[in-house]
């Protein structure tokens, strides 16, 4: 049986350092589990007061709202939903300028360019961050993608210029969210991003076609992603395009703070 509690420290000179803080707390949810009384108790084994390179974790299932309440109560803000598409659920095309060609080892600058706009982007919304070593790290795994024996890559272009980029993992690379999956065999899409200047042009959702379209044609079952809740772009894009919320990661950063912030009214939900 997997530990109820978990710290993960994450090497400050490695590409996971970008994809949350230096040490994560988790709390593993399980079904029927008294979710207070673990809460509290998770509460006397924290530490990092005050840290902000620290984060308490825990994923549970999106629809499981009995959760809610309780994780609220204890100062946890939903940050990170696990979502998933099954083969087949496409939105229609949208009329775009833009055309969609393989990445080749020839754009590894433009990719990293405009993967670093994401992380920029996304590190408004609790969890990721732009540290010194991002680009370099960032560098060395997508060189890793373009140099799989298949297409994973793809970019958008507007004329001759790269203004976005999407990359899949295929089955054979996507066992690391197999606990998470829901049909089998299922890929892993780790990366969708648009120059902020052709925002709204179409270009993700072309990238986003012409991936389900390579997915479905290999006969993958389902896709997952990881988006970002707060993001107000993410959430409307994703379900547009087919995907489901199936896990929610709620999030408290700092893992241990000196003055919660619990609104009062949370604690009387009785009152009126």
């Amino acid at each position: 049986m997997a530990e109820i509690f978990s710290l993960t420290e994450t090497d400050p000179d490695s590409l996971g350092a970008t994809w949350g803080p230096l040490r994560t707390h988790r709390l593993a949810w399980q079904p029927g589990c008294d979710l207070p009384a673990l809460l509290d108790e998770w509460e006397t084994r924290l530490t990092g007061l005050d840290d902000p390179d620290t984060a308490a974790l825990v994923t549970v299932p999106s629809h499981e709202v009995t959760a809610t309440l309780p994780l609220i109560h204890h100062g946890f803000a939903p940050l990170t939903v696990i979502a998933e598409r099954s083969a087949g659920t496409s939105a229609a095309a949208r009329p775009t300028e833009v055309s969609v060609r393989p990445a080749t080892r020839a754009d590894l600058d433009v990719a990293v360019e405009l993967n670093m706009h994401t992380v920029r982007y996304d590190s408004a919304f609790g969890m990721v961050n732009e540290r010194p070593n991002s680009a370099e790290h960032l560098r060395t795994a997508l060189a890793e993608v373009l140099d799989r024996d298949h297409e994973a890559m793809w970019l958008a272009v507007h004329g001759d210029t790269p203004v976005g980029m999407l990359y899949v993992d295929m089955p054979q690379d996507a066992g690391w969210m197999d606990r998470f999956a829901a049909a089998r065999p299922f890929a892993y899409l780790g990366h969708l991003g648009v120059a902020p200047d052709a925002r709204g042009t179409g270009a993700g959702s072309a990238l986003t076609a012409h991936a389900h379209d390579v997915l479905d044609r290999a006969g993958v079952a389902s896709t997952l992603l990881h988006h970002a809740l707060p993001n107000p772009r993410s959430t409307p894009f994703w379900y547009s395009h087919g995907y489901r919320p199936r896990w929610t990661v709620w999030t408290r950063r700092p893992a241990l703070r000196s003055s919660p912030g619990v609104s009062p009214l949370l604690e009387r939900p009785n009152e009126t």
